[in-house]
């Protein structure tokens, strides 16, 4: 099981580029020194055969599945020599590996495919990922799948995790759980563009969960610690378990490969309209010495609490509460409905609520 868990703490997995990938091709972040060229491609918007981040994003979850599948084929015959008193942890842990391979799959369509809803042809043959649910002989050659059977496939393994997962809040939350699990169904439906089915899971988590929202106060001191309120599901570093310099604490601090710098009219906007917003102190003006790389970083990513090595010791949220709240908002506000008379208005008033000091609530809101 831990050596699952490990492929997603890599320089290409949770760990590293694949976290900030989305930053980097938005329009909120900057190379703030270009000649380290660790990154930079994300942001250019480049790739070819041979880019470091496809075969490295690759690899890492595409190794993800296959340790699963190399695990699931002992299954049975595990399973016959338990005591009756071991059953519900071993059912456990039989869910968290369908859960990691519906991770994984889900984390290679966002990152190969269109995602679902960009108007795209669900059937057309090779659009989606090929599907790594068997262990297969050594040179084998997997085919692309189409966009509907890959969803599918994930959607499969996400719901069947949730027939053996726990529903107990995990201390540090580096495992995956009922709700974790829930919420990565959530976001998946999401994409696909089903909204009934998205707000399910959302509000289900959001309901019968033991999670709660960060508050105004809580937020800033959040990121370096484990297992707090919001977070579903973290991939966890140590001291000997990181992606080292080229990590998420590495991109975003100015004496390593400051690559991940808050972009000038980001910070502008941020300052001159968010003086409110508890998350316009999560970024802060650094440099090295002599004022060198000086840019504004986020300092979600300065070291867990009490880290021997604070670069390298970050723990990514893959998956936090307040995203749920985001989907059911959404979703409701696509077509789905709620038995409740909940509105898109409500989540989204709720979460605001716990990010601005003073809130005047929204009566509307649009995509």
């Amino acid at each position: 099981m831990r050596g699952v868990y490990s492929r997603l703490n890599t320089r290409y997995g949770y760990s590293g580029e694949t976290a900030i990938f989305a930053d980097g091709r938005g329009g909120d972040v900057k190379i703030v020194v270009g000649s380290y060229n660790h990154s930079t491609a994300i942001h250019q918007f480049l790739t070819d055969k041979s880019s470091g981040f496809s075969a490295g994003a690759y690899q890492a979850f595409a190794t993800t599945s296959s340790r699963v599948n190399d695990i699931l084929q002992y299954v049975g015959s595990v399973e016959k020599t338990l005591a009756s008193s071991e059953k519900t942890q071993f059912n456990d842990q039989v869910a968290q590996l369908y859960a990691l391979r519906g991770l994984a799959h889900l984390e290679l369509a966002r990152l190969f495919s269109h995602i679902p809803t960009t108007g795209v042809n669900l059937d057309a043959a090779y659009s989606g990922i090929p599907l790594n649910t068997a262990v297969h002989p050594v040179g084998y050659r997997f085919q692309r799948s189409t966009l509907r059977e890959t969803y599918a496939q994930v959607i499969a393994d996400l719901t069947k995790s949730l027939e053996g997962l726990s529903k107990n809040k995990t201390l540090n939350s580096g495992a995956i759980n009922y709700w974790a699990a829930a919420g990565l169904l959530a976001r998946t439906y999401l994409y696909l563009g089903d909204w009934q089915n998205a707000y399910k899971y959302a509000s289900e988590v959001i309901s019968s969960s033991p999670y709660t929202l960060y508050s105004v106060a809580d937020y800033p001191s959040v990121w370096g610690k484990q297992g707090t309120s919001e977070s579903l599901f973290e991939v966890l570093t140590t001291e000997k378990s990181n992606a080292g310099l080229n990590s998420l604490g590495g991109y975003t601090n100015p004496g390593v490969y400051p690559e991940f710098g808050a972009a000038d009219d980001f910070v502008t906007w941020v300052q001159t309209t968010r003086s409110n917003d508890v998350r316009a102190q999560l970024i802060s003006e650094r440099s090295k010495a002599g004022g060198v790389a000086k840019a504004y970083y986020t300092t979600k990513y300065v070291g867990q609490d009490g880290a021997s090595n604070a670069t390298a010791m970050n723990n990514f949220k893959v998956i936090r509460l307040s995203e749920l709240y985001l989907i059911a908002s959404e979703a409701l506000l696509r077509g789905a409905t709620a038995s409740d008379g909940k509105t898109a208005v409500d989540y989204y008033n709720t979460l605001r609520r716990n990010r601005f000091s003073s809130y005047t609530p929204a009566t509307s809101v649009t995509l």
